[in-house]
């Protein structure tokens, strides 16, 4: 990773090492990958016609000459870098996929038809050992799934139909959380609650992690809010619709809180905006409202199988524009599906932004102060799932 000091001369060298080179099949030339405000990985790029399959090869090399990705597309924005799971805009994948870490150490195997994930992938740690092996249908999980931890031992094995783990173990999850001020001194007052779902990057058995983003780092600044506040951690490698962890949870904190249970609120962003469209449709009549941020949402049959439940469910949604991690358009179908059915629904779309979306909303007060105008006994019974 190229700090932006060296981010000039470091271009400088590589555009004339590779420089513009145009050959009658094939360009290459250099792509600086932005990370953050202060953080950029610059990439030598090669695009080949391969013309008798009618596809793009494209091939990404780190600035040591190791090779970082091999894809094949049937259509192509040169300039874009995504993340693998993701097909932003007018780039489609189509055929095989493969990216390496930068020590040569392969990461990712898988392919694609469409633009989905379809057929086996298996990607592996940095230092060589397997890390899952997977099987996917049109972009949902589907058959066995093995995942392994870093030091070689096989952590879950399981088995996805469309998505959903067929056979879901009982789960209690881990939890941070916030009491507002004067909880302690008003004894018998009931507060409104909200749950915030995290993000993939925070996984796993490390509690600190949930300190890092969302509405838990704005309580770490030091900032108050007039809920209490519960962040569960979700284990590594599975989603918020892996287990059945959600009624354990909710027991539990509605038993330890004073909590309004009229007044409960669900948000999370990325992997956590997914597991709100989820446990949105599988639990309404918990929720007062919900607040997803850039989620998944066609990874399973499931939620939109079932997104009629969610016709009186106060909605308010966000999603960046320019998002390379989950396309745009996961949410910008969900809210299509709601358009016309559901009379307090709200998209909010952020031209400009990209997966960090969240750093504009929870920062913000026009959510929270959105939460508190609704109250669960404003929402109607919900259709049966399917």
């Amino acid at each position: 990773m190229i700090h932006a000091k060296k981010r000039a001369s470091l271009l400088i060298v590589l555009l004339f090492i590779g420089g513009w080179l145009p050959a009658q099949d094939e360009e290459i030339f250099i792509l600086p990958h932005v990370i953050d405000k202060n953080e950029t990985i610059v990439y030598k790029r090669v695009i080949r016609l391969v013309k008798n399959r009618n596809l793009w090869q494209v091939r990404d090399y780190f600035e040591n000459g190791q090779m970082q990705m091999e894809a094949f597309y049937s259509s192509f924005d040169r300039n874009i870098k995504e993340e693998y799971q993701c097909n932003y805009r007018s780039n489609t994948k189509e055929g095989e996929y493969r990216q390496w870490y930068r020590n040569g150490q392969i990461e990712f195997s898988g392919n694609y038809d469409k633009g989905l994930w379809n057929g086996p992938s298996t990607s592996w740690y940095e230092n060589g050992k397997k890390e899952a092996e997977e099987n996917w249908l049109h972009g949902q999980l589907h058959g066995g799934v093995k995942y392994w931890t870093e030091q070689g031992e096989l952590q879950f094995d399981l088995i996805f139909d469309h998505g959903l783990n067929k056979n879901p173990k009982d789960a209690h999850y881990r939890y941070i959380s916030y009491l507002p001020k004067g909880y302690d001194a008003y004894t018998t007052k009931k507060w409104p609650l909200i749950i915030c779902l995290h993000g993939g990057s925070r996984r796993g058995t490390d509690l600190k992690k949930l300190y890092a983003d969302g509405i838990f780092d704005q309580v770490y600044r030091g900032r108050e809010f007039p809920f209490v506040i519960v962040a569960p951690q979700c284990p590594e490698h599975l989603r918020w619709s892996s287990e059945n962890w959600f009624e354990n949870f909710f027991n539990e904190v509605a038993g330890k809180y004073r909590v309004d249970l009229d007044r409960v609120y669900l948000t999370g962003n990325s992997l956590g905006g997914s597991g709100t469209w989820y446990l949105a449709v599988k639990y309404p009549e918990k929720f007062a409202a919900i607040a997803p941020l850039c989620g998944f949402t066609g990874h399973m049959d499931y939620i939109e199988k079932n997104i009629a439940r969610l016709n009186d469910m106060p909605i308010w949604a966000f999603h960046g524009k320019m998002d390379n991690v989950v396309p745009f358009e996961e949410t910008e179908k969900m809210i299509g599906k709601l358009e016309g059915k559901n009379k307090d629904l709200r998209f909010s779309i952020e031209p400009l932004a990209g997966h960090g979306i969240h750093w504009l909303v929870y920062p913000g007060q026009e959510l929270y102060d959105w939460f508190l105008k609704h109250d669960k006994r404003q929402v109607q019974v919900p259709l049966p799932i399917r």
